[in-house]
């Protein structure tokens, strides 16, 4: 009898086992590459990988489907498949991704099959009845990935979420814990929030924030507690500014968790951009001149406190102390540093006067 939990029904292909599907994304198609054409390998088929395609119609990725998968000699049999469905496998890969002892036995089975496909079958004798097909023994349970697999699997999620919402031109993206230990990740698209992913397990969640922190710099292992940062960063040649905030999730009855964690990610470009960058420039300027009266007062104390302790040591000359190469230093150090803000000044007055 067929797992209900690992099956789906698809289209002519009542039962799909979803477990292999993980096995199969990792051999023949990256899953960057099935979340942006939003296709899922189904199933190995004699020569044929049977694709579950959102729109079977989309020429652009079968024929980067079919050109991936020319070397191995698979041609490419679509069938449709919904856009939930794709989401639900795609997700099922994440939470499930498969061990390297999998992907290798998948490899050699279709080596195999190809070989005996190309070498001739003696000929034998007729059966004389029919012999019943025997059971395949259950595959064994893969062992827990290693740490640095798993997140690697976490950043390549990471990945594929970021060019997915980069090239859907989306200014947010929403990991959003969910009832019942699973995940839900979604983006915003001009005003209207489009689900990437439905049910990422827990584990997947956890990582998933881990590797969005180590993207920006932030600590990975403070857990439970909101954290933001921002970076600048740079995608096929145009600026943006990515802004994240972690967001400890609370109970119905207020409580924030010790464990769970949410996190938003907003894409900053184009028009949006230059009016943040345009307010942050206000904040620099004003934050520019205070900093610039304070060193201008600093500067004069130290010009007064200079200009007596010279008159002193000319009035009653006095041996060099262990300090007076330190002074020196210092002096040099403040002249060189009045030369470089001379040159900005020339820039700030260009900037000024609109030239």
């Amino acid at each position: 009898m067929t797992n209900p939990d690992t099956s789906l029904a698809v289209g002519q292909h009542s039962i799909v086992d979803r477990a292999r599907v993980p096995v199969l994304i990792a051999q023949y198609l990256p899953v960057e590459i099935c979340i942006y054409y939003q296709v899922v390998p189904l199933a190995l088929d004699t020569d044929s990988l049977i694709l579950g395609m959102v729109d079977p119609q989309d020429l652009a990725a079968l024929d980067y489907v079919s050109k991936m998968l020319a070397y191995s000699q698979i041609s490419v049999e679509p069938i449709p498949i919904t856009f939930e469905q794709q989401q639900d496998l795609i997700a099922y890969y994440f939470s499930h991704p498969p061990s390297p002892a999998e992907v290798e036995q998948l490899r050699l089975q279709a080596q195999a099959s190809r070989v005996t496909r190309e070498v001739p079958a003696p000929v034998a004798e007729p059966p004389s009845r029919l012999t019943p097909t025997q059971p395949l023994p259950a595959r064994p349970t893969a062992p827990p990935l290693p740490v640095d697999e798993s997140e690697e699997t976490a950043q390549q999620l990471l990945n594929s979420m970021l060019r997915r919402a980069l090239e859907e031109k989306a200014e947010q993206i929403f990991v959003e814990p969910q009832e019942g230990l699973v995940c839900r990740v979604r983006y915003r698209q001009q005003g209207i929030l489009r689900d990437l992913f439905k049910d990422l397990s827990e584990s997947i969640r956890a990582k998933l924030i881990a590797a969005m922190k180590r993207m920006m710099a932030l600590d990975a292992g403070l857990i439970g507690e909101p954290q933001q940062a921002e970076a600048e960063r740079m995608y096929r040649g145009e600026p943006l500014v990515l802004q994240l905030r972690i967001i400890p999730q609370r109970s119905k009855s207020g409580q924030v968790s010790s464990s769970r964690e949410g996190a938003i990610l907003s894409i900053l470009r184009g028009e949006t951009l230059h009016k943040y960058q345009q307010g942050q420039n206000r904040l620099r300027v004003s934050e520019t001149v205070a900093l610039a009266q304070q060193a201008h007062q600093l500067l004069q104390q130290l010009q007064a406190a200079l200009s007596t302790t010279i008159e002193k040591l000319k009035q009653y000359p006095t041996p060099p102390g262990s300090d007076w190469p330190l002074m020196t230093e210092m002096l040099a150090a403040i002249q060189a540093q009045a030369q470089m803000i001379a040159i900005r000044q020339q820039d700030w007055e260009k900037l000024n006067s609109g030239s």
